[in-house]
């Protein structure tokens, strides 16, 4: 194989593919970026065996004999990254590879491209449209509230519900459950479906569709494909049963407030600078025309924090502690300038609404 690449371009297309490489992995097919050339492209493919990505480069390479490699993504990267020459030509014989500019040669051991696995392709039906900006804002406002532990393997992922022309991402952590909402631009669904798609998956479809204007999703029995432009991401589906999460959603709520986003984020902040994991609550006092943010903790002090927010409620006075980080995590992914707050009781879950595309639920805390 012999190519002659625009080097930004083969560099931004490496950094793609080494968010899937395992540098850990026991397997050294596993550790390695696969390269395969016809006159027509050159593909990048990498994998863990549970998330998989290709892209596909078209510009700026000019193949002038076509064949593959399996080099070691995080040298050729590292390299790729230091280089400062507009092209670079990348040779390869049998399981070594050369990449050569004008001041600079690096010959480069890499492994047999026969002892890589494959990366499922993009199938040519069923698949679902959507803007691609508009799936990155749903993705953002639904990965940070799934589950951090291993042992909850059903909520270590994102369930995705694709019926007809409305699309929903869902997350939740069992202290907290985010719901964003979307709209399909085209394509066929057949009937309702559903999948659990693991939190690395969705972080490098986030990564991977910055640059695209619409995506296409396939949804299998035991996969996911998304395609944007050049690129494809393989994801295997998390196996599991994901929770009845419309049972989570308060529907009796007689509290309300309605606040600035950007003044609730800097209030929360400031009132969580005086917590530590023993109290770690934000007490939040409604009233009329005014919100009081409060917290103490022992041997640290307490802070109180006052802003203007509107309230409707049954009581002149009410009173509900969050975790502040929880709080702190959705407002900085609002979109809109204000938010509402939705509440009941000091012990019943808490609805944060923006419009009619995101709601989150977040459980209250205890203070002393």
């Amino acid at each position: 194989m012999k190519v002659v690449c625009d080097r930004s371009i083969l560099s931004d297309a490496f950094q793609m593919a080494l968010g899937v490489v395992n540098a850990r992995s026991p397997k050294p097919a596993l550790q390695c970026v696969k390269i395969e050339s016809t006159k027509k492209e050159v593909r990048l493919l990498a994998t863990d065996l549970e998330v998989g990505i290709r892209v596909s480069l078209t510009e700026g390479m000019d193949v002038s004999q076509g064949g593959e490699a399996l080099l070691p993504g995080d040298r050729v990267g590292a390299i790729l990254k230091e280089l400062t020459s507009e092209k670079v030509t990348l040779a390869v014989e049998e399981t070594s590879a050369v990449l050569e500019t004008e001041d600079s040669r690096f010959a480069i051991m890499g492994d047999n491209p026969a002892s890589f696995p494959s990366v499922p392709d993009f199938g040519k039906d069923g698949a679902t449209e959507l803007e691609a900006e508009a799936l990155r804002g749903m993705i953002r406002r639904t990965i940070f509230a799934t589950a951090r532990e291993a042992a909850r393997y059903a909520l270590n992922g994102v369930l995705w519900e694709i019926d007809g022309k409305e699309v929903r991402l869902v997350a939740t952590d069992g202290h907290r459950l985010a719901l964003a909402k979307g709209e399909c631009k085209g394509g066929k669904s057949a009937g309702k479906v559903s999948a659990i798609v693991p939190t690395k998956a969705m972080q490098l479809i986030e990564r991977s569709i910055q640059d695209a204007e619409t995506v296409e999703v396939q949804i299998g029995e035991k996969e996911l494909l998304v395609k944007a432009g050049r690129v494809v991401i393989y994801s295997r589906l998390v196996d599991g049963h994901f929770p009845k999460y419309e049972d989570v959603i308060p529907k009796d709520s007689d509290k309300k407030a309605k606040l600035d986003t950007a003044a609730m984020l800097s209030a929360v902040r400031k009132a969580s600078l005086l917590t530590n994991e023993e109290s770690r609550g934000v007490k939040l006092t409604f009233r009329a025309k005014q919100l009081v943010l409060s917290s103490r903790a022992p041997e640290m002090g307490e802070a109180k924090v006052t802003m203007a927010a509107e309230f409707e409620g049954t009581d002149d006075e009410f009173d509900v502690a969050f975790n502040p980080y929880f709080l702190i995590d959705v407002l900085k992914v609002v979109a809109g300038e204000t938010v509402t707050l939705q509440l009941k009781s000091a012990n019943k879950p808490g609805l944060i609404r923006e419009g009619n595309h995101y709601v989150h639920v977040i459980m209250p805390v205890n203070i002393l």
